[in-house]
């Protein structure tokens, strides 16, 4: 089961820099940046984490400016603040590696999405940049496109520093996937593929830029196959937004910057 190592004896990569999840105690910082072709092609990225999780009670993070353009902001102002939560029911056990039950069930299993269209000037494909902070369990997803391949050690284990993946299928559904899902251009977004799992718990708290078509649903969601999920027992708290429900997992977006493509 994980212990959670503090940030000091996670490998940090470059100095300075923060790392998604690291150690799993999450380095400060406000976050690296992937960017994401219009394609569905990416670019390079870098990685960044703060720390997440229960019981926080900060104020909800703020409206981005869109470079500037309030008229940009306005145009994906829905993704910001864009949140799902998966509570534990009861009174969780709080000991390393732990698991409690979801509160909602969908056939034996955990299943709960928000969407959001965005407006904008029909026939254009904005790069929409978002900030995504959470508290996660891992999970891995086969095939795929990686902005970022670095990795650190943890439990003797190696993971992903930013667990984001463009498209692939799921390895382990008994894990729970976090996913962004864009209509247009079609695609799909896993935000936890450490590309390792087991009972360890993370903070994420990164940035990417993904293309979205004016007038296009884009929905998060997670999902979990059986009716555990691993508790936020290293009790992570997240700066500027609400921690983990009940020593739940959740996932929010905060929108960064709107430009066309």
């Amino acid at each position: 089961m994980a212990h959670g190592g503090s940030a000091s004896t996670a490998d940090a990569g470059a100095s300075g820099s923060a790392i998604a999840g690291a150690g799993p105690s999450a380095l400060g910082g406000s976050g690296g940046s992937s960017t994401v072709g219009a394609s569905g092609s990416a670019g390079a990225a870098s990685s960044a984490a703060g720390s997440a999780g229960a019981g926080a009670t900060t104020g909800q993070g703020g409206t981005a400016s869109a470079g500037g353009s309030g008229s940009l902001s306005e145009i994906a102002q829905g993704l910001d603040g864009l949140r799902v939560d998966d509570p534990c029911t009861g009174t969780p056990d709080t000991s390393n590696g732990a698991v409690c039950n979801h509160v909602v069930l969908t056939n034996g299993g955990f299943k709960s999405a928000k969407d959001v269209t965005i407006t904008g000037t029909t026939g254009t494909t904005y790069d929409v940049t978002l900030r995504i902070r959470g508290i996660v369990e891992p999970t891995q997803i086969d095939g795929g496109m990686r902005t970022d391949t670095s990795t650190f050690k943890y439990q003797n284990m190696t993971w992903r520093k930013v667990p984001f993946t463009i498209g692939g299928t799921v390895n382990r559904g008994d894990y729970s996937q976090w996913r962004i899902t864009v209509a247009n251009p079609k695609q799909e977004y896993y935000l936890n593929d450490y590309q390792t799992v087991g009972h360890y718990i993370f903070a994420l708290d990164y940035e990417v830029t993904i293309p979205i078509a004016a007038n296009s649903k884009v929905t998060l969601d997670g999902t979990d196959t059986n009716e555990r999920e691993i508790v936020n027992y290293e009790k992570y708290t997240v700066e500027g937004i609400p921690g983990s429900m009940n020593y739940g997992q959740f996932i929010q977006c905060n929108l960064v910057s709107v430009k066309p493509h």
